[in-house]
């Protein structure tokens, strides 16, 4: 007995999304009886999308709350002005230092740093739980000035050690403030139980706001330093 199958047509569908809501079709492969591929949209389109995926959560914008994008579009630029402000800072502090004090400097900036958020942890780390943004925008201020610190020290040579460790004092406190609020504030983000995803893309984007904050700050280094 013979039995034959004829399958005149084959027909797979590519699709995208993490909801029945958001799924789109990226692409349509054809057997008939040659192989045929077709995508969905244009291809910059496609590129496009593939870069998003490494900066927002799947499922975006569904799988996080309204605020979220708000929230991380002041959050890069305040990261962007904050580097280039920390740039200029180094710069600053490496000129105004000299190499036989700068070792003993920067000993005593780091510890100072390292002691503060030591303490700051064992007085306040219960209450970063509640008021998160509160605390939020207490770490954005610490930093600015910790960071302004750093710029005012060489127009006071005789409170220059003084001013570095009090700057990096402050940075010490965004440091513990803004770690500790950001998981609360993920928590609120995450709509689908995607915390983990949340945070893996904030990395992402922190990582590509410090690369563009740097070379912009590299740039307003070079042009101040060209300037008398």
């Amino acid at each position: 007995m013979e039995v034959s199958s004829a399958i005149s047509e084959i027909i797979l569908e590519e699709w995208n999304g993490s909801s029945s809501t958001k799924l789109s079709r990226t692409a349509t492969i054809t057997s008939s009886p040659s192989l045929f591929i077709q995508r969905s949209g244009n291809r910059f389109d496609h590129v496009w999308q593939r870069m998003l995926q490494a900066f927002v959560p799947e499922g975006f914008p569904s799988s996080v709350t309204p605020d979220y994008v708000p929230f991380q579009m002041w959050d890069s630029l305040q990261g962007l002005s904050t580097y280039n402000r920390m740039m200029l800072s180094t710069q600053v502090s490496v000129s105004s230092a000299t190499v036989i004090g700068a070792t003993f400097q920067w000993f005593l900036r780091d510890l100072t740093g390292m002691m503060g958020g030591i303490l700051f942890t064992f007085y306040q780390g219960s209450n970063l739980d509640s008021n998160a943004k509160i605390w939020r925008l207490v770490a954005d201020l610490m930093n600015d000035l910790g960071m302004l610190m750093d710029l005012v020290s060489p127009l006071f040579p005789s409170a220059f050690v003084f001013l570095v460790c009090l700057g990096s004092l402050s940075r010490s406190f965004t440091g513990v403030a803004s770690g500790a609020t950001r998981a609360a504030l993920t928590q609120h983000f995450a709509l689908q139980s995607n915390a983990a995803d949340i945070s893996a893309k904030e990395g992402s984007q922190e990582t590509m706001a410090t690369m563009i904050g740097m070379a912009l700050g590299m740039l307003l280094a070079r042009a101040t330093m060209e300037r008398p």
